[in-house]
Parts: structure tokens; sequence; C-alpha cells
């Protein structure tokens, strides 16, 4: 399975749990979230990542959605989000919990920022080498923290076949 079809997988399966069009996307990565989003003209998202290398090109790609005000991209980590409790209907983080130190922040501050959905697919032991340069146990480890932040704040959970989905809607 390709990546292009694995995240086509994965934005069908979260599609259903994004509630209301104002969205952060945690980890703007090469911008695959953003692209898959995007495409529904009533969201607006805002999607944060810590380095930022990705953003030249991004608001290349993407300047018309910038200036009709659907997309914002802004330096930020995800353990810090700089906007108030509640901005958000929705906040999803695609494949970059495993870029955190603490993951278990990152969710935390995600809830303090959204009213309603929180969305995390995240990658697997199994995608080790596959879908991504991470180890298998730098990937057991992030999903060991997520889980155990996941059991004790109400979320859900569901495997797939190397990603999982944690999800809660407040």
């Amino acid at each position: 399975m390709s990546e292009d079809s694995k995240m086509y997988e994965v934005m069908s399966e979260i599609a259903p749990l994004i509630k209301g069009p104002v969205i952060l996307d945690v980890g703007t990565g090469f911008g695959t979230g953003i692209s898959n989003l995007i495409r529904n003209r009533n969201h607006r998202i805002v999607s944060i990542d810590p380095e930022a290398w990705s953003f030249k090109t991004l608001e290349k790609e993407f300047s018309r959605e910038i200036s009709e005000d659907r997309l914002k991209l802004l330096k930020s980590r995800a353990e810090d989000i700089p906007f108030p409790d509640n901005h958000f209907n929705s906040s999803l983080a695609l494949f970059s919990m495993h870029h955190l130190k603490d993951p278990a922040e990152g969710m935390k501050e995600m809830e303090r920022v959204t009213s309603g959905s929180i969305i995390i697919a995240e990658w697997d032991r199994e995608s080790a080498g596959k879908f991504n340069p991470h180890s298998e146990d730098h990937l057991s480890g992030t999903r060991a923290r997520i889980m155990e932040f996941a059991g004790n704040n109400g979320y859900e959970t569901k495997d797939h076949d190397a990603w999982y989905l944690v999800w809660k809607t407040k």
C-alpha cells in the first residue's frame, strides 16, 4: 500500500469526526493534511509547526486559500498553542505526535484550545521503515504515552494496519 493510499484511508476514517469549520492542524510537515482538509471550502485551518521548514513552499501552493483567510501557517509548538481556550471546533494531529518530546502535553494543549473533536492519527511500530524513517522502539514509546493519556481522559481508539486512531469529542 502506498503512502497516498494510506492517507486516503486515514482521511476517510477521520472525516466524520471533524466537527465545525475552524480546524487546528498540529504538525504541518509536507502539508498533506492541509491538502486534504482544504478541499472542504467551509474549513478554516490554522496549521502549526515548530520548525516551519515547509512554509515557503506551502505559501506558494496555497496562496489562494491564504488570501481567502481559509489557511494560516503558524510557527508554534503543540505544547504551547497561542490561541484562547475553545478557539477551534476540531484539532487534529496527523502523524506528527511522534515528533513531540511529550505527546501527552501536546494532547492536553489540543484539548484546551478545542471545543469539539480532538483527533490523532499516528504511525504504529509496523510502519517503521515503510511509511516513515522512525524506529519501532521510538514509535512504540510514542504509542504508549498517547494511549496512557487517552485511556485516562476518555478517548476512543482504533487500530489499523500500520497506524492507529485516537479521538475524543467534547
